[in-house]
């Protein structure tokens, strides 16, 4: 009975986490996201989504190789969880694009804490073979002060607001933080 239950923990647990990051996977990241939102949503207060990714992740890719993409992903994931409160969830929405849902946390808060992180991913580098690679990333924030029991504004449509600014920092000249 005990293999049984500790089997399917395990189960649950790759189920829910990105085998290469260690964090959450989309999927697993929205039902986490929608508890914390639903529970907020009793509650009342501010909650704050930031998306970003890995600028010129391609390049990395195409100049080293692939298992140097995945080594870079891994530093920059570690490098952000050290900024995250337990409270936080982060997820890997997609290739190299992340999301973090910070609940209790006001706009200018979470854009402290981006620019703190974005900061700490340029300022660390991976060794590949010899070299050092060093990225930088891209931030889009978005924000909601949530009523008492008011569901009109669902956490997809601050995952789009987050996304939206995240590509207005990219088209900025990447390496920045954007607010919706």
């Amino acid at each position: 009975v005990t293999e049984k239950v500790q089997m399917e923990e395990k189960l649950k647990q790759l189920a829910s986490m990105d085998g290469l990051t260690q964090i959450f996977n989309r999927t697993f990241f929205m039902r986490k996201s929608e508890m914390i939102f639903d529970k907020l949503m009793r509650s009342g207060g501010s909650i704050s989504v930031i998306m970003f990714d890995i600028d010129y992740f391609k390049r990395i890719n195409d100049t080293f190789g692939h298992e140097a993409g995945d080594r870079v992903l891994t530093r920059v994931t570690s490098v952000v969880k050290e900024y995250l409160l337990v409270k936080d969830c982060i997820g890997r929405y997609g290739g190299e694009e992340f999301v973090i849902c910070m609940p209790e946390t006001s706009l200018m808060e979470a854009t402290n804490r981006a620019n703190i992180i974005r900061q700490a991913i340029a300022e660390s580098s991976t060794i590949v073979n010899g070299e050092e690679i060093v990225v930088t990333s891209s931030f889009g924030i978005s924000n909601v002060m949530l009523e008492v029991w008011n569901d009109s504004y669902p956490i997809p449509q601050l995952i789009r607001e987050a996304d939206q600014a995240l590509y207005a920092a990219k088209h900025k000249g990447r390496n920045r933080v954007e607010i919706y």
